[in-house]
């Protein structure tokens, strides 16, 4: 009499953990072992499209038409009346050692089909490696890389950040003779030209310190030139603080001179000046907008501090107007990256801490009101291209094994641990312990060179950085994971050499991903990912495979079914639901229950799936067309196949689980898994393993 056959029938092919588990999970899916894959909206494991080029002709350096990698992306999109002009900026370098060492900033108004040079794009050799920042406001796109002085950029022209024409310069000197008076302390002073309809002009270089003992101080400058102004507005600081009050109003564009002899308890209720005038600190790395201003973050003089601009006035910055994030325990941090508007708050990433800033800008008794708080996180992040926004309702598995919805937006970010957190405002959360042992191969020595993308119409993203690298070759970001945190799960996606990514809009399109090419051996192109069915021309080598099958008990609760992990089993044969866009050769293999991912099978078959389609018709039997004259057609329903597990010397897997693993390596159309069911018996006489 045969043995009973029974089955298992799996229809969802989503998981939360990695490889082989020592326990009998609920899912099966597995993390690490599987490749180029992706679960989509109707949960299915999909084969990834590709990417494919934008530019067909690699771009060469303006200086030298030497070769280059693509070292950044960012769309920006200049608004108005009656414009919109699109533009994707590209940061183009070249290779370690090949003797040109340039950094150019070139555009393009076709989403990455053909770039053009930025008069002024050459930022020269120091600048190569740097990982470039960008912050847009109203239509200006500021660019810092952390050596150059900040630049902007108006859609047209390049110009170093700051204002073009600054108010006169006052000098502070001692009457002569002297006279006593009302200042007490050191004072500087500042200018602001004001025209006749009050317009104000940036703020003056800050003059000289003096130091007043119960004296009078006479101030000099030289006439503004332009013939709009009117009179100046005279700011100066009190003896012991640092933020300019207004003094007086001195009439007149000739008049070149003031006493001044008003005490300080007057000028702390005047206007505070919101109009420095100096530029953004040179070799900034960072800049955020937040609460109508431009943060600049991080120089290589001061690198734990920020600063912040004046209102409206981006590219103005108060020299004094910064805060310093050093504590006890943060010597030797860096700022790695600045988030603003997160739940009102300016978050501050250093590589082994996160602060917040919270407050107004207000001033209250000579102090601005901004606080900063450092949280309770264990450490921050890499870099600023890694911190991305996840929506309420996301789905991670916590270091526990247990499934967590977010409750609000939240920050998810790489960490120098190599590992991938998120951060609420003042906790972080490992969320990456499904591919811990993926990301174990991560270069810390490279991590500056982290990207991500946040691809919502699939909803997940997704993490370049930058793994074990051949000899020879520069170590970039050549490896992917991907969180989807609409399902709650992880893939790998090994064969990723892009240096940057960004998303832009397009006139027919929300949504575009660009990446550019991480090796200058192949040559500057910028990419349209998820796109075509190749990576560039080369085949993608796309695997699904399983955690350990066990069999599951249904005969005494069918709501809980129990995993016969002590029982040892023929596995007989597995009928597999799929769906391919074109026509497509999949290789199903079957291993035993202790076989690794790269395990040799116990048995194989190929088995083609065809991407049949109806024509559609009319009812009277006509052919209906597009208004092009093409043909309209619709898919059919998905392929259902069955494959006797036996193999190649007539035998059957006899063990307590089986791993099945689909895959193919062509330049075929995506594919989908849609469910299986896997036929197995229980063998008597041989119910329980043999003890030790």
């Amino acid at each position: 009499m045969p043995y009973p056959i029974q089955t298992q029938t799996f229809t969802v092919f989503m998981g939360t953990q990695e490889g082989i588990h020592s326990v009998a999970l609920p899912v099966i899916y597995s993390s690490s072992g599987s490749r180029n894959l992706w679960i989509d909206k109707l949960g299915r494991a999909k084969k990834i499209l590709g990417y494919s080029k934008q530019n067909s002709s690699a771009i060469t350096t303006n200086t030298g038409s030497a070769a280059t990698m693509v070292r950044a992306l960012r769309g920006y999109r200049q608004t108005g009346a009656a414009i919109s002009n699109r533009q994707v900026i590209g940061v183009f370098e070249t290779n370690d050692g090949d003797g040109a060492d340039e950094y150019e900033l070139w555009y393009s108004t076709n989403d990455g089909t053909a770039w053009t040079f930025m008069t002024g794009g050459d930022l020269g050799s120091e600048s190569r490696g740097r990982i470039p920042d960008f912050a847009q406001v109203d239509n200006t796109l500021f660019f810092t890389n952390g050596v150059v002085t900040p630049r902007a950029w108006n859609g047209s022209t390049l110009t170093v950040a700051g204002p073009a024409a600054k108010s006169p310069t006052p000098t502070g000197a001692a009457p002569d003779p002297e006279v006593s008076g009302l200042l007490n302390g050191s004072y500087s002073w500042k200018l602001v030209s004001v025209e006749t309809d009050g317009t104000r002009h940036p703020g003056s270089t800050t003059s000289n310190t003096l130091q007043r003992e119960d004296e009078q101080c006479s101030l000099s400058w030289t006439a503004d030139e332009d013939t709009d102004v009117v009179g100046y507005e005279l700011y100066r600081t009190t003896g012991s603080g640092a933020t300019f009050y207004l003094v007086t109003y001195i009439d007149g564009r000739t008049t070149a001179a003031y006493t001044d002899n008003t005490d300080d308890l007057t000028i702390v209720v005047n206007r505070s000046i919101a109009e420095h005038g100096d530029a953004p600190p040179a070799g900034s790395y960072f800049c955020e907008p937040h609460k109508q201003r431009l943060w600049w973050g991080r120089t290589d003089t001061n690198p734990r501090r920020v600063h912040w601009s004046d209102p409206g006035l981006p590219d103005q910055v108060g020299v004094n107007n910064y805060l310093d994030f050093t504590d006890q325990t943060s010597v030797g941090d860096v700022v790695t990256g600045l988030v603003g508007d997160f739940e009102g708050m300016l978050v501050v990433f250093c590589e082994r801490s996160i602060w917040t800033i919270t407050g107004t800008g207000q001033i209250v008794s000579d102090i601005m009101d901004w606080t900063r708080t450092k949280s309770n996180a264990v450490t921050g992040t890499v870099s600023h291209r890694s911190v991305v926004s996840v929506p309420a309702g996301s789905i991670y598995t916590d270091t526990s094994g247990n499934q967590v919805t977010t409750p609000r937006v939240m920050q998810a970010y790489f960490s120098p641990l190599g590992d991938i957190r998120i951060f609420d405002g003042n906790n972080d959360t490992v969320i990456s312990t499904p591919v811990k042992e993926t990301l174990k191969e991560f270069l810390y020595a490279q991590r500056s060179k982290v990207h991500a993308v946040h691809d919502i119409e699939n909803g997940h993203i997704v993490w370049y950085w930058p793994g074990a690298t051949p000899s020879g070759l520069q170590a970039e970001c050549t490896k992917a994971v991907v969180w989807s945190y609409r399902w709650g799960v992880w893939y790998v996606w090994p064969d990723m050499p892009m240096a940057s990514s960004t998303t832009v809009e397009t006139a027919s399109d929300t949504q575009v991903i660009l990446t550019g090419e991480a090796q200058p051996s192949k040559g500057g192109f910028c990419y349209e990912f998820f796109d075509g069915d190749s990576f560039d021309g080369s085949n993608i080598p796309a695997r699904w495979i399983t955690k350990v099958i066990y069999g599951q008990d249904n005969s005494w609760d069918t709501r809980s079914p129990q995993k016969m992990m002590s029982m040892v089993k023929r596995f007989r044969w597995l009928d597999i639901i799929a769906e391919a866009d074109t026509d497509v050769t999949l290789t199903i293999e079957w291993l035993s229950g202790s076989g690794s991912d790269e395990a040799v099978s116990r048995g194989a078959a190929s088995k083609s799936l065809s991407a049949f389609s109806m024509q559609l018709i009319s009812g009277s039997g006509s052919v209906i067309q597009t208004a092009a004259e093409s043909n309209i057609t619709l898919p059919t329903d998905s392929v259902q196949k069955i494959i006797n597990l036996e193999g190649t010397n007539g035998s059957y897997i006899e063990d307590v689980g089986c791993r099945i693993r689909v895959s193919d390596d062509a330049q075929d159309g995506s594919w989908s898994l849609e469910g299986m069911t896997l036929g197995y018996q229980i063998l008597p006489g041989a119910r329980r393993r043999l003890q030790d």
